[in-house]
């Protein structure tokens, strides 16, 4: 899905409508959801260009936000806008969540990926995950492993 405002301080998954540059941009929250009531066994989102939390729904994961993977030229590289996150999910047989992992990286130079050895975005994700979804919020542990 991309959906979501922009912005180096859009890390938080908000319960209502987000705008950016005019536009309607929906409610990550709202679309995810009704995702995964639709079927969904995986939500990935972008759209913010910033890293958001990553909830646990009905045993379905929805990643809001990735941030950027790669670019070259095209997106702020400053703050907390140069952490990204590669990840890695398993589902079980009936769609579930089984396991998961997450590998931080850095945007440097024009924009590509290096491995982010102090787990910034890894720790990022867990804390906003944590504000922002409570008991639902998954937790990112030790060597990167997604803990519901």
């Amino acid at each position: 899905m991309h959906v979501g405002a922009e912005g180096a301080d859009r890390f938080h998954t908000p319960r209502h409508e987000e705008h950016a540059f005019g536009e309607r941009r929906g409610n990550p929250r709202a679309f995810a959801h009704a995702a995964v009531e639709a079927g969904a066994d995986l939500v990935l989102g972008s759209g913010p260009h910033v890293l958001r939390g990553i909830e646990l729904y009905r045993r379905r994961l929805i990643a809001y936000s990735l941030g950027n993977l790669a670019g070259y030229r095209n997106f702020a590289l400053g703050g907390r806008s140069r952490l990204s996150a590669l990840l890695r999910v398993r589902v079980g047989r009936t769609g579930a969540f089984a396991a998961g992992s997450i590998a931080s990286l850095l945007l440097e130079g024009p924009g590509l990926p290096v491995p982010d050895l102090g787990g910034q975005a890894a720790q990022l994700i867990s804390s906003v995950a944590g504000e922002d979804f409570g008991r639902r919020g998954v937790r990112v542990g030790a060597g990167g492993l997604l803990v519901p």
